[in-house]
C-alpha cells in the first residue's frame, strides 16, 4: 500500500488535471470564502491554496507523508504561510472552538470514518463558524447507486481509498450543525457518465 500511495501522490495532480477545470468553481465556493483561522482536512497536494483569501490563516491536516512533501512544495511555490499537521481527521489535535472555518474538498470519500471526521469538524468550529464542503456522493437514483456499489471495490483499489458510494449528504445534515445549505448536482468528467456532487456550508 505504501508504494501505491507514493505513486498516487506523485501522479495525483496530473491524473486530476483532466477534471480540475470543472472543479475550480467549487474550490472558489469553499476555500475561496474561508476567512480567519481556517482548517483544511485532507490538504493533499495543495490544490486549494490559490483560492484562499489573503487574510486566511491556514492549517492543513494531512496524514499521507507523500502528499505532505508535495503540499510543502505547493506552499513554497504559492508564497503562502501555512501549518501542516500529520494526523487523521477522525481525531483532530485541537481544542473545541479553535477555527472560524473548516474546509473539505473531495476528502470525505477517502477517510476511514467520514462521520467521525464530520463530528470532529463540528467540534473544532467556533460557534457560528462555517464548515465549507465540496464532495462527491452516492447517487439519489437507484441505477446510479447500483453502479457505484458495483464499481466501488475496484475504484477504491485504483485510487488507494476513494469511495464512490458514501451518503455524505445524510452524514453532514445529521451531524448536529445549526444550519446546512447545499446544492446537489451532477458533474461531468468528460465520460459518458456523470458523478453526483454536493457543495455547501454547514454552520456550527
Amino acid at each position: 500500500m505504501s508504494l501505491s500511495k507514493r505513486f498516487f501522490a506523485a501522479w495525483y495532480d496530473l491524473l486530476n488535471s483532466g477534471v480540475e477545470g470543472r472543479v475550480v468553481p467549487y474550490r472558489r465556493l469553499t476555500a475561496g470564502v474561508a476567512h480567519g483561522n481556517v482548517l483544511e482536512i485532507g490538504g493533499g497536494t495543495g490544490a486549494n491554496l490559490p483560492f484562499y483569501p489573503p487574510d486566511a490563516s491556514i492549517t492543513f491536516i494531512e496524514p499521507d507523508p507523500h502528499m505532505i512533501r508535495r503540499l510543502r512544495r505547493s506552499i513554497r511555490k504559492q508564497g503562502r504561510q501555512a501549518a501542516i499537521v500529520q494526523r487523521y481527521g477522525e481525531s483532530l489535535p485541537f481544542a473545541a472552538g479553535s477555527f472560524d472555518a473548516v474546509v473539505t474538498t473531495l476528502t470525505l470519500c477517502m477517510v476511514s470514518d467520514a462521520d467521525a471526521v464530520i463530528r470532529e469538524t463540528r467540534r473544532v468550529l467556533k460557534p457560528g463558524g462555517n464548515y465549507l464542503f465540496y464532495e462527491h456522493v452516492v447517487s439519489p437514483r437507484s441505477r446510479g447507486r447500483w453502479w457505484q456499489h458495483k464499481l466501488n471495490p475496484t475504484w477504491k483499489r485504483l485510487t488507494t481509498g476513494c469511495n464512490l458510494d458514501r451518503d455524505l449528504t445524510v452524514s453532514i445534515c445529521s451531524a448536529g450543525f445549526a444550519n446546512v445549505e447545499f446544492e446537489a448536482f451532477d458533474l461531468s468528467v468528460g465520460l459518458p457518465v456523470t458523478i453526483p456532487n454536493i457543495v455547501g456550508v454547514a454552520k456550527a
